[in-house]
């Protein structure tokens, strides 16, 4: 079976779905899911406050419904100056999956699209990949690295193309390789045009670099998103050689189909 393995629910600022509806959605797809809720702790900017949610609440709530189709992780924002609470928020509880996701820079909200006004594009990029490179090195209790395109969503910049940063993406990767991470193919775009052109370049990339599994990720906050885009997908990895896998009990574990 297949998992979607990044979507969120009411335990989210962002959401307000229910974890049934979610559950039924994976079912009516033939999809296992993962629910990975927000926890931020370094995100001010939405009403000056983190991101955050109750993780004992979550396990309360939903620990009933766990099975071998529903599983439950966690998506832990990086930061080094919140490396050791979200560490111990990863460690002191039995996640299936630990995603970790960049959603500021040094501080800075990478959803802000005024933060990007006047800053040149190039630039930008290179910096961007290097602080992902170092979180990776910061934070090798993750298991995954969520939407590598998440402020080209934002910035108007064009997108991301390895050869146009390759020295960049081999840290990255390399990076990724040493710590054993997985790269995330994030959904919420559909795969045409530039995207496509970009995430076909970026997970060739991935694998000349010794990448080999990828995880899918819808980023559902709604129970229709469920699955979203993942036929374009499946066949892009398969193109490239990719091996779709998902985590449990902290493991990877590779898909059948």
């Amino acid at each position: 079976m297949i998992f979607d393995t990044h979507m969120h629910t009411e335990l989210s600022f962002d959401s307000s779905e229910q974890i049934t509806r979610i559950l039924d959605a994976g079912k009516q797809k033939n999809l296992g899911v993962i629910t990975t809720e927000h926890k931020d702790l370094n995100y001010f900017e939405v009403g000056g406050f983190p991101i955050d949610f109750n993780v004992d609440e979550y396990f309360r709530k939903y620990e009933k419904y766990r099975s071998d189709t529903y599983l439950m992780g966690i998506e832990l924002g990086l930061d080094k100056f919140y490396t050791d609470k979200i560490r111990k928020i990863s460690e002191n509880y039995e996640f299936d999956m630990v995603i970790g996701s960049l959603h500021t820079m040094a501080g800075i909200n990478l959803s802000s699209r005024k933060y990007f006004k006047g800053l040149d594009e190039k630039t930008f990029y290179k910096t961007y990949l290097k602080y992902a490179e170092e979180m990776i090195i910061d934070s090798p209790f993750i298991d995954t690295l969520a939407h590598f395109d998440y402020p080209t969503r934002y910035s108007g910049f064009r997108e991301l193309r390895y050869e146009e940063y390759e020295t960049e993406f081999k840290g990255l990767f390399k990076a990724m390789m040493d710590k054993d991470v997985t790269l995330e193919i994030n959904l919420k775009r559909p795969l045409v045009g530039e995207v496509y052109d970009s995430f076909k370049s970026v997970y060739e990339g991935y694998y000349l670099n010794g990448g080999r599994y990828i995880t899918l990720a819808s980023d559902a906050h709604i129970a229709e998103d469920v699955g979203r885009n993942f036929d374009d997908a499946v066949r892009m990895m398969d193109d490239i050689g990719l091996e779709i896998c998902y985590y449990k009990n902290r493991k990877r574990i590779l898909c059948s189909r």
